[in-house]
This record gives structure tokens, sequence and C-alpha cells, in this order.
């Protein structure tokens, strides 16, 4: 799903270089998927993750993760493929919005320049550690931990989730 959404974007950016009016197809195209990507995020919930419970046994920091960035680490791979077409949104965004205001065409501009902030906030839920890094590098020690949580939690994840279930009796 990720790259052909991806290229859809960058095709329909393009086409909008050559006619200002598939803009208006850029901006459906975006509508559509970040109300997508709104509508499965949320399906994931907010309930807080349990604390040393089977299967996983989180203590308190990896639970606290796990829950600040739940559909990362629910579905890594719709986040992974979401990401993709997050990063062709921002960088075809930045390319399109000087052209529309260029041609005048101010609405457009508009709103593919607001989406931005849109695509920051999805693509620091969906891809966290490149804004943890940079926090990190900032100085913040909450960051830091984090970071320092992260693989040790993938590791405890993918054991539990590839260890064979044990037989009850």
């Amino acid at each position: 799903m990720g790259a052909y959404a991806s290229v859809a974007v960058l095709l329909l950016c393009g086409f909008s270089f050559l006619g200002t009016e598939v803009s208006w197809a850029y901006l459906a195209a975006l509508a559509v998927f970040e109300i997508w990507l709104m509508r499965r995020v949320a399906s994931v919930g907010k309930a807080p993750v349990a604390v040393e419970e089977p299967p996983y046994r989180f203590s308190a920091e990896e639970a606290g993760l796990v829950a600040r960035y739940r559909f990362y680490f629910t579905c890594p791979d719709v986040a992974r493929q979401a990401t993709s077409v997050l990063a062709a949104l921002g960088l075809t965004s930045l390319a399109l919005v000087p052209w529309l205001i260029y041609k005048l065409e101010l609405v457009q501009a508009l709103l593919i320049g607001a989406n931005l902030f849109v695509v920051a906030r999805y693509t620091k839920e969906l891809a966290p550690l490149m804004a943890l890094r940079v926090r990190a590098h900032q100085g913040d020690r909450a960051a830091l931990r984090m970071l320092e949580l992260h693989d040790p939690l993938w590791k405890k994840i993918r054991e539990t989730v590839l260890q064979p279930a044990s037989d009850p009796h």
C-alpha cells in the first residue's frame, strides 16, 4: 500500500505543476488518506497499557512508551507504510505550495501548506524514533530514556510473539 500511495501522491503533485486544477485532486487524495489514517489510529484505542501482566510483562516505563506510541507498536507494518506516504505528502507539499502561490492559487496553497501540521503530527506518532533522537540531542533526558527502552522493548515484544504458546494441560 505505502509504495503505491506514495507514487500516487508524487504523480498528483507532478500533474499539479502541469495544471493547477489537479491540485484539487491532490487535496482530495490527501484528505482521503488522512481520514483513513485518523480512523485507523483511533481504532487502536487509548486504554492504559497493563504493567507486569502477561504476556509481555512491561515495566512501568515500557508501558508508558507503548501507550504513548500505541499505533507504532501495535501495527508496525501499517505505521511504516503510512509513514512513507506522509513523507511523500510532506515533501510534495513543500514543492507544491510555492508553485501554487506563484500561480495565485492561494486557497489550494493555504490548504496544502496548513496540512503540513497534520503531516508532522502523524509523523511523530507513527515514526517516533527521529523525533526522539532530535529531542535527545537537544538534551531531553526523557527522550533519551525512551530511546534506551526502544530496542529492548521491541526485542521483548518479538520474543513474546514468536514464543510458542504453552500447553495448559
